[in-house]
């Protein structure tokens, strides 16, 4: 166990004192070879090999096409088009646009697969349609954020494609394992703006004409069919993931270019340069992990792990909740993304010998990763909807309470009742 404390203890207080999450993970894990084979016998070159190794990878392909495809969505103009989708959808409900800011983010979901491109996009404009109706800006904020983490559950979802990767669990199983646990999240963010909402007697919209939900989807469609185009071809075996991924970028590509024309050369050039910015820092990470993960099996930490829960844990109920309690207080400190690459090597070993899904895993790993997106001190959702509001950090945090209790209640349901996430999965793949 002196490694486990070395690496994972360790690697915790890199990261707490600012240490890049790449450079924290390479450094533990070389903290640890040069412990037990000296310090002065460190094999560099096989850390070079395993960083490198864990970029070599072709189901990573699929994360820069997901960046890509997040961003162009984001400077095309598409977000105008699914909020005024999702307004003429459920507008008229009490609380209209708090409803509005939910469903909008669902549909943004099957398109940028990520919560900071749903906050940081979509959700500005949400917010400023909210203002503009009357309504709090904490309310607003609140909303928003919540309804951004729908973003990495409801299919594509960059978590899915890296645990997918990690884990080596299918992709297109968890991207289907997910939909299920994204409408349920959707649903229950929306009952508490309806409670909310009657409490502060919120104002109700008029109940779009037939013709106002017509026009919004004839101007929304081509953006919708995105992750249609996804799920159909890989559920058919046209493509893979990865390929999806591609197929799905240009397609995007086409309308922002050929049919909106709403980007100029210029822009795309900004955007292409973001994006690979983006994936840098990703790959890298990814690079980081790898070493990590070959480390941790190295000497058998994995191993040790599960055997000590084996002697404390003996129903697989029991090690879930343990898990995602664990899950979520490692996600109070670290973004979501760096925690999957900490966590999937350490964590899923260990379900595994529990009989449970490494799919069902992945779906409430994913899932309560989310949660620690809008929950502090490092929530990087919270963060990017403070800097488009200019509220306190505690004044939307105390606005997002209440919608803490749905995502529970949801991320409760998906441990006890497995085949809400499995259904389709088993109905579709088996």
């Amino acid at each position: 166990m002196e490694v486990f404390a070395i690496m994972f203890v360790g690697l915790i207080i890199l990261l707490m004192i600012g240490v890049p999450v790449a450079f924290a993970m390479i450094a533990s894990s070389a903290l640890v070879l040069g412990y037990t084979r000296g310090f002065d016998a460190i094999p560099m070159e096989m850390i070079s090999q395993r960083t490198l190794y864990g970029v070599n990878s072709f189901t990573l392909l699929a994360i820069p096409a997901f960046l890509l495809i997040g961003r162009l969505m984001n400077s095309a103009g598409i977000s105008d088009r699914v909020f005024d989708i999702a307004r003429t959808m459920v507008g008229h409900l009490k609380g209209g646009l708090g409803h509005v800011n939910v469903v909008a983010s669902m549909l943004f979901a099957g398109m940028s697969g990520s919560a900071v491109a749903d906050a940081g996009g979509l959700g500005a404009l949400e917010i400023k349609a909210m203002e503009d109706d009357g309504y709090p800006i904490g309310f607003s904020a609140a909303v928003t954020a919540s309804s951004a983490t729908i973003g990495p559950i409801i299919p594509p979802s960059i978590p899915a494609v890296i645990y997918g990767a990690l884990a080596n669990a299918s992709i297109a199983a968890i991207f289907l394992a997910s939909i299920i646990p994204g409408l349920i999240m959707g649903l229950g963010l929306m009952v508490m703006v309806a409670i909310i909402s009657h409490r502060r007697g919120f104002p109700t919209r008029a109940r779009a004409r037939l013709s106002e939900f017509t026009l919004a989807i004839t101007r929304g469609v081509l953006p919708m069919l995105t992750p249609l185009i996804i799920i159909v071809g890989i559920l058919s075996g046209m493509f893979t993931p990865t390929e999806a991924s591609v197929v799905a970028l240009l397609y995007c590509l086409i309308i922002s270019f050929m049919v909106y024309r709403s980007i100029s050369f210029r822009q795309f050039l900004d955007i292409l340069r973001a994006t690979a910015i983006d994936t840098a820092a990703l790959l890298f990470i990814i690079a980081g992990s790898a070493l990590y993960s070959w480390v941790l099996a190295r000497y058998q930490v994995t191993s040790l792990v599960a055997d000590f829960l084996l002697t404390t844990v003996t129903d697989p109920l029991a090690l879930l909740l343990l898990l995602a309690l664990f899950i979520l207080l490692i996600g109070l400190f670290i973004d979501s993304v760096p925690a999957l690459f900490l966590l999937t090597p350490l964590l899923v070993p260990v379900v595994v010998q529990y009989g449970i899904d490494p799919v069902h895993f992945g779906v409430v790993m994913i899932f309560t990763l989310m949660i620690g997106l809008i929950t502090p001190p490092v929530g990087t959702v919270l963060f990017t909807i403070q800097k488009i509001t200019g509220m306190s950090f505690a004044g939307l945090v105390r606005e997002t309470i209440p919608f803490y209790i749905p995502l529970f209640i949801v991320l409760l349901t998906i441990i006890v009742f497995p085949a809400v996430v499995m259904f389709i999965p088993n109905l579709v793949l088996n």
